[in-house]
């Protein structure tokens, strides 16, 4: 389970902003746009460190008997870090734009 956990945790908060982040968009409901993003935001962030010590420690537990090892997956798994945040925040400013558009036109 500790293979797969940090692809899920840097998946889950995208996954979030898209599912709840459209859910406050189309439906009225107590779930507001802005809170929904700040928090999928900060958990990037938070679930981003998570992973990569969780893949760091996997990586530890793999090449236990010789501590040296190679550093690049870790370095994969930052990069993918940073590319999920790039991913979340094009979600973030494109859900915007949509809900900036929807109040635009209800309003004419």
């Amino acid at each position: 389970m500790l293979n797969i956990l940090p692809l899920l945790l840097i998946i889950f908060p995208v996954l979030s902003q898209l599912i709840l982040g459209s859910y406050s968009i189309y439906k009225s409901s107590s779930l507001k746009f802005s809170p929904v993003s700040w928090i999928n935001f900060l958990l990037q962030i938070i679930f981003s460190f998570a992973a990569f010590n969780i893949a760091d420690y996997n990586l530890t537990k793999q090449y236990e008997p010789n501590p040296v090892r190679c550093g690049m997956p870790l370095v994969g798994m930052a990069v993918a870090c940073f590319f999920f945040i790039f991913i979340l925040i094009i979600i973030i400013v494109i859900q915007f734009l949509i809900k900036r558009w929807r109040v635009k036109r209800n309003t004419v």
